[in-house]
C-alpha cells in the first residue's frame, strides 16, 4: 500500500516517525512524508495560524497530490496539518484511508468557552473525511468520543513510544541548600513557565532551570529582571544534553496547560526525579496523584515543592516504552487500513 504521513513540520517527523516509517517499510508497504522544512516528499509550508488564507490555498496543493500519488491511508499529525490535510480531501472520490492521531487536542476544561467552541467545529467541519482517531489520554478520547469526531469508534494509544535512552540511569546531586528546579521544553504560553518564573518570588532558596528555547523567553527574562530575580533563572536555549540539567536538578516542575502524553514529563519520571506538575490531561495520566496540583494554583504548587521528598523516586514506564508501543502501533495502523 501507498502511506502518506503528514504533520506540520519537520521536526515533528524526525522527532517521532523514523521508527514508524522503517517499520511501515519494512513491511512492504509505500510511504511518504508530508510537511514544511526539508527532507520532506512533498514539502508543504504550513503557516502557524490555523485559519490562515495561506493554509486555504495550500489546501488545493494538497488535494492535487493526494489524487494524483494515489495513496491507500493518510496517517495525520499535529492539529494544524490534520485540520487542512482532511479539509483537502471533500469532495474527493476514492478517497485513502484516514488515521488522525491527535498528539493533544489544544483545548481541554481549562481551556475559553470561545477556544473551545472554535477548535470543535473544527474538527466537526472534518469529521466525515476522519475515519479513526488515535487519542493518547483519557481526557482526549472523551473529546473525541463525546463530540462523534471519526466515522469509527475513537481508540487510544500510549503514545508514539519513548526511547529513554538519553535519561536513565541519571545521577541525582546532593542537596546544597539551593533547591534547584528544571522543567524541558519550549518556552511558550501554552507551557505556562511564566508560573513558573512567578513562584521564585515565594521560594527563595530556589532556582529555575529552564532548558529550551522559544516565543516567551524574552518576556520570562524581563519579569525577573523587573523583580530582581534574574540570578535565580536559568534558560539555556535549545540543547540534546537533558540529562546532565536533570541529574544538577531537585525537583521537575511543569506548570503546563494542555498536553497529550507529555514526552519531558516520561523522561523526567525515567530520571526517577520527584515530579510537581499541573493536574492536567497528559500529566495526570501518567502521574500520582501526589505528584500534582491544580492549574495555575500558585499557593498548591508552592506547598507541594515544599514538601516534596528529594532523592530518587521510582515510575512505571514500561507501557510506553518505545519497542512496545512501536509494535501495537504498527500492527493497530496497519489493521485499520486494510
Amino acid at each position: 500500500m501507498k502511506i502518506l504521513i503528514v504533520a506540520s513540520n519537520m521536526v515533528h517527523i524526525k522527532n517521532f516517525h523514523p521508527p514508524y516509517i522503517s517499520a511501515f517499510r519494512d513491511a512492504g508497504h509505500e510511504v511518504s512524508v508530508m510537511a514544511s522544512g526539508e527532507g520532506a516528499d512533498f514539502d508543504i509550508p504550513f503557516k502557524k495560524r490555523a485559519f490562515s488564507f495561506k493554509n486555504l490555498r495550500l489546501s488545493f496543493l494538497i488535494k492535487k497530490i493526494i489524487k494524483r500519488e494515489g495513496f491507500d491511508a493518510i496517517f495525520l499529525h499535529t492539529t494544524l496539518a490534520a485540520f487542512w490535510t482532511r479539509f483537502a480531501l471533500k469532495g474527493l472520490k476514492n478517497r485513502p484511508v484516514v488515521i488522525n492521531t491527535v498528539h493533544g487536542y489544544l483545548f481541554s476544561e481549562h481551556s475559553s468557552f470561545i477556544k473551545r467552541k472554535l477548535y470543535l467545529m473544527a474538527e466537526r467541519i472534518v469529521r466525515k473525511k476522519t475515519d479513526y482517531i488515535a487519542v493518547m489520554n483519557e481526557d482526549d478520547l472523551k473529546i473525541a468520543r463525546d463530540n462523534k469526531l471519526a466515522l469509527n469508534e475513537p481508540f487510544l494509544i500510549n503514545g508514539m513510544g519513548v526511547d529513554l535512552s538519553r535519561t536513565e540511569d541519571s545521577e541525582r546531586h546532593e542537596f546544597d541548600g539551593k533547591l534547584r528546579l528544571v522543567y524541558v521544553g519550549e518556552i511558550s504560553k501554552r507551557k505556562n513557565q511564566i508560573f513558573l518564573v512567578k513562584s521564585l518570588l515565594k521560594l527563595d532558596n530556589a532556582i529555575l532551570t529552564l532548558v529550551g528555547d522559544g516565543d516567551e523567553r524574552k518576556n520570562l527574562e524581563a519579569f525577573a529582571s523587573k523583580n530582581g530575580i534574574s540570578d535565580r533563572l536559568v534558560i539555556t536555549g535549545f540543547t540534546k544534553n537533558v540529562k546532565s540539567h536533570l541529574e544538577n536538578a531537585d525537583i521537575y516542575v511543569s506548570a503546563s496547560t494542555i498536553e497529550g502524553l507529555p514526552f519531558n514529563i516520561m523522561e523526567a519520571m525515567s530520571a526517577k526525579m520527584p515530579i510537581v506538575a499541573s493536574n492536567i490531561k497528559g500529566q495526570k495520566d501518567l502521574l500520582p496523584k501526589d505528584c500534582l496540583y491544580t492549574l495555575n494554583d500558585e499557593e498548591q504548587f508552592i506547598s507541594l515543592v515544599r514538601k516534596t521528598a528529594l532523592g530518587k523516586r521510582e515510575y512505571d514506564l514500561e507501557k510506553y516504552k518505545l519497542d512496545r508501543v512501536l509494535c501495537e502501533n504498527v500492527r493497530i495502523y496497519l489493521d485499520k487500513i486494510q
